[in-house]
């Protein structure tokens, strides 16, 4: 089949100019390791959440009989959660069958047989696995249409808006970088509207989930997965929330206009696009600014990028990503200081 969008890789963190030849190579090596234990996450995803049933399952056993008797479903809600872990896991095998040649210099194998001596996942690895699960139902799934219409339909309004002089059979000549670009719908909805639209995206699970639902997904809502069956807390009712089905991709990718430039880019949007000053006519971002270390920098980027005459579209938190972390750098302004910087 041919494929439906060109998905680019790039090694993160690489090609700095000061770097010794050693340094570099080293820098691969550590790249092609990331990205093995990415994908070896996407496989020990059964593995991970059988471990969170049976402990589950020996908190049940350990209940004196009179407990055990009135809460005897929940034997059978257990049995219930792993065959959900088992479809997800028959998911996650199939999205990591197709990252061959996803990145240079990985052993991979090739297809759905990828194996690796020790398979395993740590925790955090996990919960990003759990969390790009949770994330197709917002993107690519009619249960997430509602907030789609909340996140990503002000962004499209907006630039419809401001282009609507804009014959739409030449929308293609104007070009939108979407960062934080996420499992790729909001960079497909802009190209389906007929702007040249391009992605780009940090995390590895993103990349090779988004790579897998717009080149390879088989059909509309062919794909069944259950987001939230490791998800005990605030769960109203089991059958209807824990253990729902979730049927993705609520639209197929495809259909674009042949003159639309459609593609995602791997790695950090201050260092890919560094040569790129003044090629966008718009930048959009949705939950995206926050991302920063330095929110200042993203700004002036994005002012970079953009012709003369660019917008750029923003929605989303101020909900910092590095407030807690010990060891990185957080400038954290309130909307108000943001704003001034923007002016």
């Amino acid at each position: 089949r041919t494929r439906r969008m060109d998905h680019v890789s790039q090694e993160l963190g690489i090609g700095v100019a000061s770097q010794s030849e050693t340094d570099n190579e080293a820098a691969k090596r550590a790249e092609v390791q990331h990205f093995e234990n990415v994908v070896k996450a996407f496989l020990y995803y059964k593995e991970h959440g059988t471990h969170v049933v049976r402990k589950h399952e020996a908190s049940f056993a350990r209940l004196p009989q009179g407990h055990q008797q009135i809460v005897n479903y929940l034997p059978a809600k257990f049995e219930a959660q792993k065959q959900c872990l088992q479809v997800n896991q028959d998911f996650l095998a199939t999205i990591v069958a197709d990252t061959e040649g996803f990145i240079k210099n990985s052993p991979l194998l090739t297809g759905a047989r990828t194996r690796f001596e020790h398979i395993e996942g740590s925790s955090l690895d996990m919960d990003k696995i759990r969390c790009t699960l949770r994330q197709f139902v917002r993107d690519w799934s009619a249960d997430g249409e509602e907030e789609r219409k909340q996140c990503y339909k002000p962004i499209t309004d907006a630039l419809l808006s401001y282009y609507s002089h804009y014959p739409e059979d030449q929308r293609y000549h104007l070009r939108v970088l979407i960062p934080g670009a996420g499992l790729g719908r909001l960079v497909y909805d802009v190209a389906k509207l007929g702007f040249s639209a391009q992605g780009c995206e940090f995390s590895y699970q993103m990349l090779i989930a988004s790579n897998y639902i717009l080149n390879y997904a088989p059909g509309k809502e062919s794909l069944a997965i259950h987001p939230w069956v490791l998800s005990s807390s605030n769960v109203w009712d089991a059958q209807a929330q824990q253990l729902k089905q979730v049927l993705v991709p609520d639209d197929l990718p495809g259909g674009l206009s042949p003159n639309v430039d459609f593609s995602m880019v791997a790695g950090d949007f201050l260092e890919v696009y560094r040569q790129q000053q003044g090629e966008w006519n718009c930048v959009a971002t949705s939950f995206f600014v926050d991302t920063a270390s330095n929110i200042v920098q993203y700004v002036e980027h994005i002012q970079s990028l953009l012709v003369d005459g660019g917008i750029w579209i923003n929605l989303g938190p101020l909900l910092y990503h590095y407030t807690d972390a010990p060891d990185v750098d957080s400038t954290e302004l309130s909307y108000a200081e943001f704003r001034s910087v923007i002016l």
